[in-house]
């Protein structure tokens, strides 16, 4: 039963009690006063239960109040809690993400600025252009000849002639006759002193080195370092720019002769030619220059890079204009002081392009001061460099490739040929 029913019934009783005496003192008058003390008694007890039972109700009710107070306020604490939590949390997870996010960005700018670039991708434009690096130095190649370097100055009238036939510019007469004009040409040229000398002399020609190139055309160091001037070939100068029209070219060109074909074979005549044995000598003689072509070709190639090409005298202007050049200004007064009239060589550009770097303090001084932005450029040209570096590493691998296939070829054909050979006249002849 709930409090405001409780509360009804009770008041309802005492109405009734106070009606029932207040009757009976109309209908009865009352003089006992013991009946009097005992109705005040029980009215008093009756109101003492109606305040009891609604102070206890009272208390209850306060009691359930300040628990439901309670459980509120802890609700509302908790989901604060909870609220606050959460923000803190979702506040945390945008911070972190922010700072990800700009330390992504501010690595993917560095990268961009300080990554290198792909070799294969960068154009050298400082180098030089594709026909620089192919032309040839000499006229044989395996072919007919005639389109080699012109008669140079510093060579004798006789070393001239030995090289135009050795280049294909003039038919080649008697084995003998030839090569004694060579013997006497190589003495007039190349031959300074000591044995060589000597050997001019009791050969019956004059030693005399007009080139001013001792023993240029049977050194190895006239192919790789450039022709050198000391007679006992003990110091070396490297000379990286050979002008193939004067006579560090006619050096070069008398050593190609010797490791080319050092003996010249006669030439036929238009009706020997024409016979069934000139056919089969001509077709012989292709085979053959084919083949020593392919196996020289290296030597052609290194020979290339060292002669003088005037379509590089624009890249080397370029280099003046940096703040390189004061160093390239002197690197090229002492290596090649003709650099302006007839070029530098490939070989030459690459060596300057590699000094004025790793070889020039004040390079060396700038690099620590440099900004981030001019070592990013700076790496850029370096890496450029390279790629032009890992391009002539991979022809002389392509080269060397197909040497070694030719080779391989000819022992083959040494082993097999006969054999074969002897097999198809037995099966012809039957």
């Amino acid at each position: 039963m709930n409090l405001p029913n409780l509360f009804r019934l009770r008041f309802a009783l005492f109405l009734a009690m106070l009606a029932f005496a207040g009757g009976a003192r109309a209908q009865i008058p009352v003089t006992d006063g013991l009946l009097i003390g005992t109705v005040q008694q029980a009215t008093q007890a009756i109101t003492q239960s109606f305040q009891d039972a609604i102070h206890g109700q009272t208390d209850s009710i306060n009691g359930k109040i300040s628990d439901l107070k309670m459980g509120l306020a802890n609700a509302i604490s908790g989901a604060a809690e909870t609220t606050s939590k959460a923000s803190s949390g979702s506040a945390k997870v945008i911070s972190e993400s922010a700072q990800r996010t700009a330390s992504e960005q501010a690595a993917i700018r560095n990268e961009q600025r300080f990554s290198g670039i792909d070799p294969c991708n960068v154009l050298v434009s400082t180098i030089g252009t594709s026909e620089s690096s192919r032309s040839g130095v000499t006229a044989t190649g395996g072919g007919s000849g005639g389109g080699g370097p012109k008669p140079a100055p510093g060579g004798s009238a006789g070393m001239n002639e030995v090289l135009d036939v050795a280049e294909k510019r003039r038919a080649a007469g008697i084995p003998e006759v030839e090569a004694a004009k060579s013997a006497k040409a190589a003495c007039s040229t190349f031959a300074s002193g000591g044995l060589r000398a000597e050997a001019c002399s009791s050969s019956g020609f004059s030693p005399s080195n007009s080139a001013g190139y001792p023993d240029a055309d049977i050194r190895a160091s006239t192919l790789f370092d450039g022709p050198q001037t000391d007679a006992d070939g003990t110091k070396f100068t490297r000379r990286l720019t050979v002008d193939m029209t004067g006579a560090e070219g006619t050096a070069l060109r008398a050593l190609m002769r010797n490791l080319d074909q050092p003996v010249q074979l006669q030439d036929l005549t238009n009706a020997q030619r024409a016979t069934d044995a000139g056919r089969q000598y001509m077709a012989l003689e292709n085979v053959f220059a084919a083949r020593l072509s392919v196996a020289k070709y290296p030597q052609e190639a290194q020979a290339n890079l060292l002669a003088a090409k005037t379509e590089l005298i624009e890249m080397v202007k370029q280099m003046l204009k940096t703040e390189d050049a004061a160093f390239v200004q002197k690197y090229l007064d002492k290596n090649a002081p003709n650099w302006s009239s007839k070029g530098i060589s490939m070989a030459e550009l690459i060596a300057l392009e590699t000094q004025r770097r790793y070889m020039n303090p004040d390079w060396q001084l700038r690099l620590l001061g440099m900004s981030d932005t001019d070592l990013a450029r700076e790496n850029v040209r370096m890496q450029a460099m390279n790629a032009w570096l890992q391009s002539i590493a991979l022809d002389r691998q392509i080269v060397a490739s197909v040497i070694e296939s030719n080779a391989a070829q000819a022992a083959i054909r040494s082993e097999m040929m006969p054999q074969l050979v002897a097999a198809n006249k037995r099966a012809v002849n039957r």
